[in-house]
């Protein structure tokens, strides 16, 4: 058995969300060559999801239509093609024969990891997140070291230990419970031009038939109903920090791409277009991009300026993404001196959240307009794929 695996493998910098770019570079791996936005939109990947659960520290907002692990990818595969196997097992031990077969396969490791147990990308306190994907490209077991590959400027190495623990978490929400993907793809993959109307017009049904209110476009009305009430239903004002933190991070700096997914689809939209040979698409594009401009204003209202910590707190998160997407590990010192001042300014941050009309007053007619336009977008969509 042997103790180190490290394959030839080609980091690509540049990822937006964390399973869209690892299934990007574990295709181009392959010798595929397909963008990460039009995995997300051949996976019809654009969604909303309002979650809260008892066993969850605070409500989860995200972006991506998803479902069970591989959510997006699954789709996006089989699209394509190919075949995909999901492997997991309650036994690290088990796992990690999983995770060294994959790799003696020539296949990098698509893993499912709690970025609560990735020093470079915890947010402090119960940030559990256990659908965080990576590509584990080589292993040394001896030295107890893994080399993944995120979405980051440059590949990375942790204690895999480490590795294991967060792969083994069962954290909600999404807990990882040690699950990989193993994936299986033909010489020829289905031209994009078969594929890319199937896929706009599944997500623009998700969008306007949601299978639950917390979903699709009637989602952001509920949310905007539950948001007002988050200084009823949640326990302290530690939590209510604690979820505007987490609620920023998510739209906009915690591998969405920017503004909740929005910012990749509309790529994917005019990138589509050109596919197509049809200017519909380019012209949804740009309303999508005015979507964008409002999640990200809805982002930076959450924490706003008025309430000086939680906008530190802001500026940190958006300074450490940005130095990570560019230097990688080069900028690991920095980042962990930024995050090292979080506990104080979440602290004072609970003070500032008795004052929470300010929050919600900021984004209540920014969500009622993003209703609105999400809807209109998706509507425009479902009528240009039955033409």
């Amino acid at each position: 058995m042997s103790e180190k695996i490290m394959l030839d493998f080609k980091h690509l910098p540049g990822g937006k969300n964390c399973m869209t770019s690892s299934l990007w570079k574990l295709l181009n791996h392959m010798g595929h060559k397909i963008s990460e936005e039009m995995l997300v939109g051949i996976g019809s990947g654009l969604g909303f999801i309002y979650w809260k659960m008892k066993q969850m520290p605070s409500p989860f907002v995200g972006g991506m239509n998803g479902g069970k692990f591989p959510t997006i990818l699954g789709l996006a595969v089989d699209r394509l093609g190919g075949e995909w196997k999901v492997l997991k097992s309650s036994s690290v031990k088990k796992a990690q024969v999983h995770l060294r077969e994959t790799l003696e396969s020539n296949q990098p490791a698509l893993v499912c990891a709690d970025l609560g147990f990735l020093d470079y990308l915890s947010l402090g306190g119960d940030d559990h997140f256990g659908m965080h994907t990576i590509l584990v490209y080589g292993i040394n077991e001896k030295d107890d070291v893994a080399f993944i590959s995120d979405r980051f400027a440059t590949p990375l190495t942790i204690p895999l230990t480490r590795l294991q623990k967060a792969r083994a978490s069962d954290y909600h929400p999404f807990p990882a419970k040690n699950k990989l993907m193993y994936i299986s793809m033909p010489d020829v993959l289905v031209p994009l031009e078969k594929i890319i109307p199937s896929a706009i017009a599944a997500n623009a049904d998700f969008m306007i038939n949601p299978p639950i209110s917390n979903m699709g476009a009637k989602g952001i009305l509920k949310w905007k109903g539950e948001l007002q009430k988050y200084p009823k239903i949640l326990p302290n004002n530690q939590i209510i920090a604690q979820a505007l933190i987490e609620h920023f991070v998510y739209i906009e700096v915690g591998g969405s791409g920017g503004s909740l997914f929005r910012r990749m689809y509309s790529h994917f939209l005019k990138e589509a277009s050109k596919v197509m040979n049809d200017s519909e698409l380019q012209k949804v594009s740009v309303l999508y991009d005015s979507i964008c401009e409002d999640w990200s204003t809805v982002a930076i209202n959450l924490t706003p300026e008025e309430m000086p910590s939680l906008a530190r707190i802001r500026e940190i998160y958006v300074q450490n993404n940005e130095d990570m997407e560019q230097r990688g590990t080069k900028a690991l010192d920095k980042v962990r001196d930024r995050l090292s001042d979080i506990p104080i300014l979440t602290t004072q941050a609970i003070k500032e959240v008795e004052q929470f009309d300010i929050v919600f007053n900021g984004v209540s007619d920014l969500l009622a307009e993003l209703y609105n336009k999400e809807t209109e977008a998706a509507e425009r969509l479902a009528t240009w794929t039955r033409v």
